[in-house]
């Protein structure tokens, strides 16, 4: 009892202090309010040093961070590398001296500091102040230690042959592979690991998993073969009447290794955003060629088979039957038989191929074509061309190869039989002088749609060499959407088509192939890096004259949801494409990237 009533009086002692505490609490508070004001970034202080956790200020050594795996060709040549760049960030609230700040900075950034004044005249939150950033940049901005200026690094990727190869390596935007190998083997190359799922050809040779501190790709391609083909092939599209697209194929027909692939139209990797959704299509492998111009080849195969293998030699063509008296359906048969619409479809390169229309002319691709003739050189066998060789793996300092069934091989026709075929299939297109083969063909295609016709007219090479013991195939393609009448002083372009292929397939058998190659990838290329450098310089280098309006930039929309994300993006009047559905989860151009010659935005969705 005589506790309870002590507790009582405790109680109301508090009530009677309590206002006394309330009015020394203000006095507390006038007094530290007529303290200067340098007290008054105490809140301020506090929210900087939160926002430092997540972001490295100047004077700070950030980790090493892994960087997304380099892709080679055969030889270890860069085709796709990462570098480190920095941003620099800028908390206006922070700055101690803001035109100090900025004439510092601007001597760094070479650039004029009334630029740099200008953008940060109003600004009130943190935002990018520049963009690639290097090095020594950040070094030296480290040694400024300024205030309310933080270098947060980003990972940038660079194709050093440009335009070269473009349609196999594909491109990525945002940190996030969107085509070709780049978007294929995304989760091979971003690095944190992966499994077979992942890349089911390659032998893990009893690894769960590879790529945890990164990983490199080694693909087919030779960029020697590579630029070869790609410089003559526009050299030859040039001086012809009108011809703008084509496509070319160059592969290994014993083991299906793709050399060379080209495109044309091309684009540019480095800038995809900037070439038209057509540039952009793998047309070797989603565009149509009729079927009539390889016809006189499988009428050929067809009828040695029908003779076998103890049977007379074929007559030639221009006294046998048109044909040689198969029907179309039985020509057809043939045409099932070995194959021809098959899936082409190798590890790189998503797809089922062109699909056909109702009641239109049997068509192929282009890759359908050179697999289908390139299995009859083959003595029947047919195989799935495919352009990943390898990966390197950093953890286990190893090279992983592909499986041994991991190259698709089918026998189309009987063994015997195919070898026949072989050797006497293209004997009336083999030139013994130049010991290889070479095969031409023309067809005008009439389409009809809407009411209207549709002319086309496609011209066809199909060579290989050596003649007897082939190491390259070569197929180049070309198509013209409407009839030119022909340009007498430059001479047919199926004849100009042919020198090319022919020429081209001289110089790809003086090539000396490496007999080994090293089981590690080299030092990063040098002269590729300082390509880099000099690339990005001239885009961020400021032109003389007037200081204009403000440039018209990406807003960072990755995050928000695609309704949020288009309202950012109304104003700026660019066309939209949208990949996925949910939340935006990759953009291009990247935020704070100049929309100066934009005209399309690609938007990467997660999928629900």
């Amino acid at each position: 009892m005589a506790r309870s009533i002590r507790a009582r009086r405790k109680s109301s002692r508090w009530y009677v202090f309590l206002p006394i505490f309330v009015i020394l609490l203000t006095a507390a508070g006038i007094v530290l309010y007529s303290i200067p004001p340098s007290l008054q970034d105490i809140g301020r202080a506090v929210q900087s040093a939160v926002s430092k956790i997540s972001i490295r200020s100047a004077g700070q050594s950030p980790a090493e961070p892994v960087l997304r795996g380099t892709i080679y060709d055969r030889n270890w040549r860069e085709l796709a590398v990462s570098y480190q760049l920095f941003s620099v960030v800028i908390n206006p609230a922070e700055l101690h001296d803001r035109k100090e700040t900025v004439e510092k900075l601007a001597a760094i950034f070479e650039e004029k500091p009334e630029r740099l004044a200008a953008r940060l005249k109003n600004a009130q939150d943190s935002f990018v102040i520049k963009a690639d950033v290097d090095q020594f940049q950040v070094e030296q901005i480290n040694g400024l230690h300024l205030r309310g200026v933080v270098c947060k690094p980003e990972e940038v990727r660079f194709y050093p042959g440009h335009a070269t190869a473009s349609h196999v390596l594909g491109f990525m935007g945002d940190g996030v592979g969107l085509a070709g190998v780049e978007g294929k083997y995304d989760a091979v190359l971003r690095g944190g690991g992966f499994g077979d799922v992942n890349i089911p050809d390659i032998n893990f040779q009893g690894q769960q998993r590879l790529g945890i501190t990164g990983s490199d790709l080694l693909l087919t391609l030779d960029i020697n073969l590579q630029k070869q083909l790609e410089s003559r092939f526009r050299n030859y599209l040039a001086t012809t009447n009108g011809i703008e697209k084509g496509m070319a194929l160059l592969v290994e027909p014993s083991s299906g290794r793709i050399l060379a692939l080209v495109n044309q139209p091309s684009f540019n990797p480095n800038y995809f955003w900037k070439a038209s959704e057509s540039n952009r299509i793998n047309r070797i492998y989603n565009h149509v060629l009729s079927k009539e111009l390889i016809r006189p080849v499988l009428a050929r195969a067809a009828a040695i088979e029908r003779e076998g293998i103890e049977g007379p030699g074929l007559l030639p063509v221009t006294v046998a039957a048109p044909d040689y008296g198969f029907s179309p359906e039985k020509l057809d048969a043939f045409e099932h038989q070995i194959q021809l619409y098959g899936s082409v479809f190798g590890n790189w390169e998503p797809g089922s191929g062109a699909a056909q229309e109702p009641e239109a002319e049997p068509v192929v691709t282009g890759v359908q074509v050179g697999v289908t003739l390139a299995s009859l050189v083959n003595g029947g066998w047919r195989i799935t061309p495919y352009v990943v060789d390898s990966v390197y793996d950093y953890q286990t300092s190893k090279r992983y190869g592909r499986n041994s069934d991991a190259t698709e091989k089918i026998h189309v026709l009987d063994p015997a039989l195919g070898v026949k075929i072989r050797r006497e299939l293209f004997q009336d297109w083999i030139s013994a002088q130049d010991n290889l083969m070479a095969y031409t063909a023309d067809y005008t295609q009439v389409r009809k749609k809407d009411g209207l016709a549709h002319f086309s007219i496609q011209d066809l090479f199909v060579g290989f060499a050596p003649a007897k013991q082939p190491r390259f195939f070569l197929l180049i393609a070309v198509e013209q959407d409407y009839l030119n009448p022909r340009d007498l002083n430059k001479g047919s372009s199926l004849t100009a088509m042919e020198q090319m292929g022919r020429e081209l397939l001289g110089q790809f058998t003086k090539t000396t192939v490496a007999q080994s190659v090293s089981e590690k990838p080299p030092e990063r290329n040098k002269e590729n890096m300082r390509q880099f450098f000099i690339s990005k310089r001239l885009n961020f280098k400021e032109s003389p004259g007037k200081i204009t309006e403000s440039t018209p930039r990406m807003p960072k929309v990755r995050g928000m949801s695609l309704r949020k994300g288009l309202q950012q993006l109304d104003r700026y009047n660019i066309k939209m494409r949208i990949n996925g559905s949910g939340r935006i989860i990759a953009q291009y151009p990247l935020p704070g990237q100049s929309l100066i010659g934009i005209e399309e935005c690609m938007l990467t969705l997660e999928p629900r």
